[in-house]
């Protein structure tokens, strides 16, 4: 039987279901495409719980009941205890909180065979969670070539299992709420096939997170060390082709020109060009810019002004209080929530040999 393939808002939503019925949650996927990430997100949205790291492939299987010490006994003699691990949760601990395992397909056998009993009893040796933790493990597939081992059947089924798959819609969100640079997202939105590549025999793999350094990158880079630089996290051909649609840039429309006259400046006619104006819009308004960029993105198709509500909304929440911005809802209220985010079906001189891009 096929573990089910979910994207974040489902995996969410699982995770919620999952912790209130005591179950523990096992979500595998490539690397990079934010495991661990959603499960701190998972934590923080709800009361902010603290999270135990624990990486399992780090662990002896003796080293899962913890490290033994000699104690004395009220008669003088003597006898060895079992220490808890500092990555457990302290028994006392009355607030909900999450126990992370990291890497647990990369773990020996032997110390998944030895977390069976924290899994279903939730309990090693003489140590219990405390009764509010809530246990997530994390793990590679076996064909992503990261040192992955099966697991055993008796440690899956002791788990929900699921596999975290990237939507480009789903990250292009995540990048606006944490302030990506604009001319990611915009190119991400012209080439999603190139947020997450499965060739994993490439030295560079291309992943979410491989676009998370990019972005990191992106300020201290100059023209002569852009391609380089970038190609060392996202690979020489996706790093060449963002080189080369960040030149579009002369090709915007000016911010202060829009502001200025929104009914006359010009709309760019290539479509390229309308996803970097659609992407770099949002990080531009507030309740004193709205008006006129509003405006301004009327007068493109329906799907662009869609997409700019939606990400809008992610990137000033605020801005959905509007009057303006619920009026224009309303007229748009058959696609807001109906038509998917603009993407494109082919691209001109795509032969769709992306293998060499990472």
């Amino acid at each position: 039987m096929s573990i089910p393939k979910l994207r974040i808002p489902a995996l969410v939503q699982e995770l919620s279901i999952n912790a209130r019925a005591g179950i523990p949650t096992y979500i595998s996927g490539p690397a990079g495409v934010g495991k661990s990430q959603l499960a701190h997100q998972f934590a923080k949205a709800n009361n902010d719980m603290k999270v135990f790291e624990l990486r399992a492939n780090l662990y002896d299987p003796v080293d899962v009941r913890g490290g033994l010490k000699v104690v004395e006994q009220d008669d003088g003699t003597y006898r060895t205890r079992y220490g808890v691990p500092e990555d457990f949760p302290p028994t006392n601990m009355v607030e909900p909180c999450v126990l992370l395992i990291e890497e647990l397909a990369q773990a020996s056998k032997a110390t998944m065979n030895a977390l069976l009993q924290l899994l279903l009893d939730r309990s090693v040796g003489a140590y219990k969670l405390p009764v509010n933790t809530i246990i997530i493990a994390t793990g590679n597939r076996i064909i992503d070539r990261a040192g992955s081992n099966e697991i055993p059947t008796p440690v899956r089924n002791r788990l929900a299992q699921y596999e975290l798959v990237a939507n480009a819609e789903d990250v292009v969100d995540h990048m606006f709420r944490n302030n990506y640079d604009p001319r990611i997202i915009a190119f991400l939105r012209y080439r999603p096939n190139l947020i997450q590549h499965d060739d994993m025999t490439q030295q560079v793999i291309l992943s979410p997170r491989s676009w998370e350094f990019a972005n990191k990158k992106l300020p201290y880079l100059t023209n002569d060390t852009m391609i380089s630089s970038l190609a060392s996290v996202i690979g020489e051909g996706p790093a060449g082709e963002f080189v080369t649609y960040i030149e579009i840039e002369d090709k915007l429309p000016k911010l202060a020109d829009i502001l200025a006259a929104p009914r006359v400046t010009k709309v760019p006619a290539e479509g390229h060009v309308q996803y970097a104006v659609t992407a770099m819009l949002p990080s531009k308004t507030d309740e004193t810019t709205f008006d006129a960029i509003s405006t301004y993105i009327k007068r493109f198709a329906q799907e662009f002004q869609v997409t700019y509500m939606k990400d809008v909304v992610n990137a000033k929440p605020e801005i959905k209080e509007l009057q303006l911005f619920k009026e224009w809802a309303v007229e748009l209220s058959a696609d807001m929530y109906s038509a998917p985010t603009v993407t494109p079906t082919t691209i001109p001189g795509d032969n769709h040999g992306t293998r060499t891009f990472n």
